[in-house]
């Protein structure tokens, strides 16, 4: 390549310059990625170890191993070890997933549908509001990569990506302190289109008779019910797998810099 004689340069900077909160976030989302599929990586180890543990307690021990009733023989083997635990690993897997899905994840994102094709319950909010306050800006969810991408709403970097909130008051950083309207509100995430507080004991007591609860803060549950039903739990966990891929695609497939950019002309 040639020498271009400018008194700049392009994608440069000074070892002082500020990081963009763009920069910033892309970072941040790539150092979390790696937690998760440091996760991943546990739970497919793990799923290996079950699945010989329990193959050897057939051949060593002669009974099939838990939740088995204790001393239920063993059918006799007609394969080897290795080709036993290979055809074991993945419904293991499935399995601990499973029981993964229960938990809370240092790295939460929503795994729904695209936000802009989601459909909305039909509450009349705007005249709701004096007497709900809005609540439900105070109920904590996380974020899909959509949102991420799209950079507009705000996250939480201590806690990703749950919606930004305020100390001052608990709620999301983009509700209006005075009016309590949303002030991105072509912008929101699927949750809040999505959310239907009528049934939610956290906003009503009675929402027909409008009645409010009293203002409390928590978690929006968006995927399954406070006590799940196993297929359920099978949803979710393969929901959570396609939500982090996106993730890994999104960042795998975007550019550190969205155009050209002057610089500093470097100098030995």
């Amino acid at each position: 390549m040639a020498d271009q004689e400018t008194d700049h340069a392009y994608g440069t900077a000074a070892p002082d310059a500020p990081a963009t909160r763009t920069e910033l976030e892309r970072a941040i989302r790539n150092l979390n990625l790696a937690d998760l599929e440091l996760r991943d990586t546990l739970l497919k180890l793990a799923a290996r170890v079950v699945a010989l543990t329990d193959e050897l307690t057939r051949r060593i021990d002669g009974v099939e191993p838990l939740p088995a009733p204790p001393g239920t023989p063993a059918p006799p083997p007609t394969r080897t070890v290795e080709a036993a635990t290979d055809a074991a690993v993945q419904s293991t897997l499935t399995a601990i997933r499973v029981s993964d899905a229960r938990l809370a994840t240092r790295v939460s994102l929503d795994y729904g549908g695209p936000k802009y094709t989601t459909e909305s319950p039909a509450i009349p909010c705007a005249e709701l509001i004096p007497l709900c306050h809005a609540r439900c800006c105070a109920l904590s969810f996380a974020l899909s990569t959509e949102d991420l991408d799209e950079g507009v709403i705000c996250w939480d970097y201590g806690q990703p990506y749950l919606i930004r909130q305020r100390a001052s008051d608990g709620y999301c950083v983009h509700n209006d302190p005075d009016g309590r309207g949303c002030t991105v509100h072509s912008f929101r995430p699927r949750v809040c289109r999505s959310y239907d507080c009528r049934g939610d004991k956290r906003v009503w007591i009675d929402y027909d008779q409008r009645i409010p609860a009293p203002l409390v803060r928590g978690q929006i549950e968006t995927t399954v019910d406070p006590e799940p039903r196993e297929f359920d739990l099978v949803e979710r966990a393969r929901a959570r797998s396609t939500a982090f891929s996106r993730e890994v695609i999104s960042i795998g497939e975007s550019y550190a810099e969205p155009a050209p950019r002057k610089g500093p002309k470097p100098s030995r």
